[in-house]
């Protein structure tokens, strides 16, 4: 019964060290240096604003993804 509870014990730590490591999302360098900007203090000059992940707009877009849904037209 013993080896059993420090087997499972084992087990959850080994779980909760991979678990708690650090995570692997990939960012562009220009949202990386905007985050970086923002996180100092500083003002980002986007002529269109930003989107939630820092990267500046392009003329016409609003940062909100549309719903696709089967009968919504193409945008």
């Amino acid at each position: 019964m013993k080896r059993i509870i420090n087997a499972v014990t084992i087990a959850l730590s080994v779980m909760l060290i991979a678990a708690c490591g650090r995570p692997s999302v990939p960012i562009n360098e220009r949202e990386r240096e905007n985050y970086e900007r923002i996180l100092a203090g500083k003002k980002i000059e986007c002529a269109y604003g930003l989107d939630a992940n820092g990267s500046c707009l392009k003329e016409g877009e609003d940062g909100i993804w549309p719903i696709l849904a089967p009968d919504a037209p193409d945008v």
